[in-house]
């Protein structure tokens, strides 16, 4: 009886060995099918976007093209969100993005766009905050240009608005604001006037001109006012100072 039983237990052995690797085989197999299925772009495509959040500069176009850019963004499961929120964000007037997926085919994208305070330098723009970005011009009001080194781009923004804080209340608007090389602050008023300040006590020294403006004859001759001093200021004139008072003598 024992010697029967001993190639009968091998055998059982044998049995289960090839079972359990049938069993491995046939899962591995299932997984296979699975992950083919998975990443069939053919199968749960993403087909729809949702664009939300504020975008007045960014065209839907540009937002569609960045999302779709790529093969892998085509099905539901192998959409790579960080690489589609890393293109979305190199978008010229885009601040911050967020996106998220929801099943079974749909993108959600919530944005947010820079908030443009001025021009700065000519050909970037200037965001409320201070931070310096180039984008497509698609402005539609007018901006104050601001200038100077980038280094003090906030600085400059902060200056404006307590300069034209002053001059408001006179009716007065900037159109320009230069802090040159020297950290010497120029102005250039709507209608052309522009005002020297200097390095130190500018809001002061703007006070003066606009008590000071109301008595300055003629005005439409004015050119500049260098402000650059204790008390008192200079008046600079416009070239063409002698044809206009001939003109008015008429």
């Amino acid at each position: 009886m024992e010697a029967r039983a001993q190639p009968r237990t091998k055998g059982g052995f044998l049995a289960g060995i090839i079972f359990f690797l049938l069993v491995i085989w046939g899962l591995y197999r299932c997984a296979l099918n699975v992950s083919d299925w998975l990443t069939d772009a053919n199968r749960l495509p993403m087909s729809e976007l949702l664009l939300q959040g504020q975008h007045d500069y960014v065209k839907p176009e540009e937002v569609r093209i960045a999302v779709l850019d790529g093969a892998e963004s085509r099905n539901f499961f192998e959409l790579d969100v960080n690489a589609v929120q890393a293109r979305l964000n190199a978008l010229p007037w885009v601040a911050q993005v967020s996106v998220r997926k929801k099943w079974p085919n749909k993108i959600k994208v919530f944005l947010t766009e820079q908030t443009v305070a001025s021009r700065w330098n000519g050909n970037r723009f200037l965001s409320k905050d201070g931070v310096i970005f180039k984008a497509p011009d698609r402005v539609k009001f007018p901006l104050v240009s601001l200038s100077g080194p980038d280094d003090q781009a906030k600085r400059v923004l902060e200056a404006y608005y307590g300069y034209q804080a002053v001059l408001t209340p006179k009716g007065f608007r900037i159109a320009k604001v230069n802090l040159t090389a020297r950290h010497a602050w120029e102005l250039t008023l709507e209608g052309g006037i522009q005002l020297f300040l200097g390095r130190s006590d500018e809001l002061s020294r703007l006070q003066r001109f606009v008590d000071v403006f109301p008595d300055i004859q003629p005005r439409e001759l004015i050119a500049y006012v260098d402000l650059r001093y204790d008390t008192g200021l200079a008046v600079g004139w416009k070239k063409n100072e002698e044809k206009v008072n001939d003109q008015s003598r008429r």
